[in-house]
């Protein structure tokens, strides 16, 4: 046991240790270059000094701010005693205790009740206290608002300081206050929230935690007092980045993604504070990491809830499409119709339908709505009931689509327009119809060579002042036509080759059937065979006419 006055500091984590007093007079304070350096901000620079002289030991205090204390009284000079205890002042700080030339009984006490090293001491077992209420509050199934002010309050309670403020990051990357409380656990009114944005902007950006702290040289920061800190009179400012965990990539496990910031947690105070432990750091950045997680887990059951609601929308959206398409298809002695679509997504872009019109005419609308998904499924619906409407009024064809054509204009944005084919069919087997930008539909003619039916009209919704051409074909009886939208042609496979027209020509050619529901099937069966496992890129949709005669 070594021999010789000494003294036993005892420091505010509990750890313990001999400083032997080896020089008179022996300096206390938290200035470098003391005998005894006790780095708390609350300690004076120069608090207090031990003098020999006569065989005696004698402290003298050296008008610190707080004052010192032997045994709980505030003194200006004390003779030491062995087992004197010496404070500073301040609660949670270093604690000193005298010990003279040899062991005493109160010395032998202290090295018993005293903790191992690897123990819990006041510091610890203070932090988790505060860690256990966080993990109390994290289970007990409360609001992420109160989740998150518990995380504030204890990020208050483990610093010492007056004001805690936790930031996060809005849609646009702005960093906003969601919760600021004070050390007595009370919500700071608007007008007292106010943060050192410098600071703040400094820890977003680097992503790296930031403590100025008067007199701390463990801060690691070498940043000067921001003027915002000299203006609001601070003497302490802690700033910790909540950061998403960063997502390993899938292709390579050495590689990690950027971390995605959710916000910084901030805290300060206008009183001096005491030094910052290694324990407060990983305590400070164990509270950022829980608040990390809260935030992550809230954005991801939102985010889930919105997925589902929109899944239940998408699905209720995608019903309506399906019933406004014909219910019924004509099937009558001089024509038979076929026809059917399948969406790229949920919902689809593409549309078609069948009009029934006076003398036993028929009319066969395909519309494609440039896109996909739900702009496009909106846009397509309302395509196929305007057309329907307007078709129904059995004008000209050309006037059909003029007024479809301003009608969207007027109600669709610049970018939004749709190809359409309408086309009507007489008992006779004339038909009349007008391609607006659409790919051609063909003919299977009896003699198995097949045509298209090609327009230089432009599509609907694009220009206002558009005009339409009609033109007219005859179809023989048992010759086949196939309106199709370009989600045939231009659908690829693995090797991004493109079925195109050619394919469908050729299997339009190389057909044996005999009825419009063989045909659409050879063809659905002819695209899928060449796409062969390739994700489907666009909407499709068929519809097949067979004319089969007149029956006047």
């Amino acid at each position: 046991m070594p021999s010789g006055p000494r003294l036993i500091v005892v420091e505010p984590n509990g750890t313990r240790r001999d400083v032997a007093i080896t020089t008179s007079p022996f300096r206390i304070g938290r200035q470098a270059g003391n005998e005894l350096t006790l780095r708390d901000s609350r300690v004076s620079r120069q608090q207090a000094q031990i003098l020999t002289g006569d065989g005696k030991l004698t402290l003298e205090d050296m008008g610190s701010s707080h004052g010192t204390f032997v045994n709980g009284e505030k003194i200006i000079q004390h003779e030491l005693k062995p087992s004197d205890r010496i404070d500073f002042g301040v609660a949670d700080s270093y604690q000193v205790i005298y010990v003279g030339d040899g062991a005493t009984i109160d010395e032998i006490v202290e090295r018993i009740d005293a903790p191992a090293p690897t123990q819990a001491g006041p510091r610890e077992l203070h932090h988790l206290g505060v860690l256990l209420d966080v993990a109390r509050t994290l289970s007990s199934g409360v609001s992420l608002e109160d989740i998150l002010t518990a995380v504030v309050d204890a990020a208050v309670a483990v610093t010492r300081t007056e004001r805690g403020v936790l930031l996060l990051a809005n849609p646009s990357g702005e960093l906003e206050t969601v919760v600021a409380r004070n050390a007595q656990r009370g919500t700071l009114r608007p007008e007292e929230v106010q943060v050192t944005q410098g600071i703040v902007k400094r820890v977003a950006a680097s992503r790296r935690e930031l403590i100025v702290s008067e007199n701390d040289e463990d801060t690691g920061a070498t940043l000067n007092p921001q003027e915002s800190m000299i203006r609001m009179n601070l003497h302490t400012v802690v700033a910790i980045p909540i950061d998403k965990m960063a997502v390993i990539e899938a292709l390579d496990v050495t590689i990690a993604r950027q971390t995605e910031l959710l916000g910084v947690l901030y805290l300060d105070s206008r009183s001096p504070s005491s030094a910052f432990s290694d324990l407060d750091r990983e305590v400070l950045r164990t509270l950022a990491r829980e608040a990390a997680t809260v935030v992550e887990n809230a954005r991801l059951f939102a985010a889930s809830r919105a997925k589902a609601r929109l899944d239940h929308e998408i699905e209720i959206a995608s019903q309506i499409q399906q019933k406004l398409l014909p219910k019924v298809l004509p099937n009558l002695p001089n024509v038979a119709v076929a026809g059917s679509t399948l969406a790229c997504y949920s919902v689809g872009g593409d549309c078609f339908d069948v009009i029934d019109l006076d003398g036993g005419r028929h009319g066969f609308f395909v519309g494609d709505v440039s896109g996909k998904g739900i702009s496009a499924a909106l846009l397509a619906t309302l395509l196929q009931g305007v057309f329907f409407t307007t078709a129904a009024m059995d004008i000209p064809l050309p006037g059909v689509f003029s007024r479809v054509n301003r009608y969207l204009c007027e109600r669709s944005g610049d970018d939004r327009y749709a190809t359409v084919f309408y086309g009507v069919l007489d008992q006779a087997g004339r038909f009349d119809y007008v391609n607006a930008g659409h790919v051609p539909p063909l003919i299977l003619r009896r003699s198995g060579a097949v045509d298209g039916l090609r327009s230089a009209n432009f599509p609907v919704g694009m220009f206002h002042e558009a005009e339409y051409e009609s033109a007219s074909v005859n179809l023989a009886p048992g010759e086949f036509l196939v309106i199709y939208t370009d989600g045939v042609s231009e659908a690829a496979n693995v090797r991004m080759e493109l079925f195109e027209e050619e394919g469908l020509r050729g299997i339009m050619e190389g057909f044996k059937g005999q009825t419009v529901e063989e045909l659409a099937e050879t063809i659905r069966d002819a695209v899928k065979a060449f796409t062969s496992g390739a994700p489907q890129s666009d909407d499709i949709t068929i519809l097949v006419v067979q004319y089969r005669g007149n029956t006047v």
